[in-house]
């Protein structure tokens, strides 16, 4: 048994999940420290699990599946659950046997009544699996098109979010995180494995309704949640007026650290979170595919609308279409160097897409110096500067080429977050027949701002963005939309589908022609 939390990470020959991990915690537990804070969505019901509570469940869930069910290695389990601690329990389960098979309607098991035959100091002393064998399968979100399944094996996800909540999160024993993720999303696994590996507790409110800023900060007001971890339309509507009203007169019980993930963060959106809470708002970078792989860590100086650095370990690259690592300020591709002979101590990375036939395939690029080793395109592009901060472009299809020079929809979308008429933006290319491309921004307003005169307020946009930025980089067509409108382009998750949005825009332009 090896505990991963004080130690380097290495790439283990064995690796269980529930055995190195929930185990380990339940024989050491951490002072004054829970695996689980689990409260209800009227908050009128509140769980304190331990992590013996933990691994004596999953142990009995385990016997059941497996001896009494006769569930097999290699088989699959759809989880369907809202944010309750059953997840956790089942999941930590199947680390013991690996995956959980389907069922039929007429094979439909009452979990709570079967379990119930399970003796409580039931164990399962089944053989660990292959530390290279499928262990979790996750969908994307379907930014830039159909979602695909992202198969990963039991370390590249378990046992490497070790880096992301030792460094990024900054967890250690005894603490609480929250992070607003479903757990139907990566980045609720995220939490999962990063925290537990930290001996950290998870924090989980069962609220199943929109997101509303103000429940969230009374949330963090009364409960010592330590870690706070939100996607960028959360962090968005918790710098509004009314929300920073609300936050000065019910402060956070015992919250020391801020994380954001899922798609950039406004550097507006980060200065007022600082000037509201005096603390910074830490971004991090990272996929369905990978663990956090760049981010603001501790000891680095957070750079807004900047990705942060590498994680430690991790060797992530800007590269040339070549495969040849880019220059500093040079835009390229960002990549993440993958070991095909699995020698490097750097395992983050998933298996592969798990395709109809059940093959894997990964977008690799050959590496030009070694040949053994290649690269992992994430579909991103970035440039880095000369103290190797990484600064997003934007997705290698949401880049506007307007008569030769190359922006990223982000950079824009940050600019005019600036302006106080601005709630959000989302800007994509548009036709143009001298240009070819132009900026074109969706815009939705504030309050206020809506009651202006429209065309005065676009011509003010323009004007803004031309001296807050390059002027080549202002949006030359504004569409001032509604919260509403703009909200049926995202993912469930909150991201931006600008895919959609394009398609969209140039679909109506060529009608026009017609």
């Amino acid at each position: 048994m090896a505990h991963y939390y004080a130690s380097n990470l290495e790439r283990p020959a064995i690796f269980n999940f529930a055995t190195d991990v929930v185990d380990y915690w339940a024989e050491h537990p951490p002072k004054d420290g829970v695996a689980m804070q689990w409260v209800s969505q009227d908050r009128k019901t509140e769980r304190k699990l331990t992590f013996d509570h933990f691994s004596r469940q999953s142990h009995r869930i385990a016997v059941l599946l497996r001896e009494k069910l006769g569930v097999q290695q290699g088989e699959k389990m759809l989880m369907i659950l809202p944010r309750v601690p059953e997840w956790l329990l089942y999941l930590s389960a199947i680390r013991h046997i690996v995956q959980v098979g389907d069922r039929s309607p007429k094979d439909v098991v009452h979990f709570g009544t079967a379990l119930s035959h399970i003796p409580k100091d039931a164990r399962h002393t089944g053989p660990k699996p292959d530390v290279k064998s499928a262990a979790i399968i996750y969908f994307t979100s379907g930014t830039t098109g159909n979602p695909k399944m992202v198969q990963h094996n039991h370390i590249s996800y378990p046992l490497a979010h070790v880096i992301t909540g030792k460094h990024w999160l900054r967890l250690r024993p005894g603490q609480l995180y929250w992070n607003l993720s479903e757990q139907g999303w990566a980045k609720a696994a995220w939490s999962y494995f990063g925290a537990w590996n930290c001996g950290a507790g998870l924090f989980v409110h069962d609220d199943r309704t929109a997101f509303d800023p103000k429940r969230t900060l009374d949330v963090l007001h009364s409960y010592p949640i330590t870690t706070f971890c939100a996607p960028p339309t959360a962090y968005r509507q918790l710098v509004l007026d009314d929300s920073r009203k609300h936050y000065s007169q019910h402060r956070p019980k015992g919250l020391q650290h801020c994380t954001g993930a899922g798609e950039p963060l406004n550097p507006e959106v980060i200065k007022l979170w600082r000037e509201t809470t005096g603390m910074e708002i830490c971004d991090g970078y990272g996929q369905t595919e990978s663990i956090l792989v760049c981010g603001n860590f501790a000891g680095s100086p957070v750079r807004p609308g900047s990705m942060g650095r590498p994680s430690p370990g991790v060797p992530l690259r800007i590269i040339d279409e070549n495969g040849a690592e880019c220059d500093n300020e040079m835009e390229g591709d960002i990549a993440i160097q993958v070991d095909l002979a699995e020698n490097s101590p750097f395992f983050g990375v998933f298996d592969g897409y798990l395709g109809e036939n059940g093959e894997l395939d990964r977008k690799l690029r050959p590496s030009p110096k070694y040949p053994k080793k290649s690269f992992y395109l994430t579909g991103d592009r970035a440039t880095r500067d000369k103290d190797g901060y990484f600064w997003f472009v934007g997705r290698n299809d949401d880049v506007i080429n307007s008569s030769g020079y190359r922006i990223g929809p982000f950079e824009v979308e940050s600019t005019l977050k600036q302006h106080p008429a601005i709630v959000e933006s989302a800007v994509v290319s548009s036709p143009d027949p001298s240009r070819g491309e132009v900026v074109k921004a969706y815009v939705v307003l504030t309050q206020a701002a809506a009651a202006q005169d429209a065309a005065k307020l676009v011509r003010e946009l323009q004007d803004f963005c031309k001296e807050h930025a390059a002027p080549y980089k202002y949006p030359r067509k504004v569409q001032i939309v509604s919260a509403e409108w703009l909200g049926g382009y995202k993912t469930i998750s909150g991201k931006t589908q600008r895919k959609r949005l394009k398609e969209l825009e140039w679909k109506d332009q060529a009608k026009a022609k017609l």
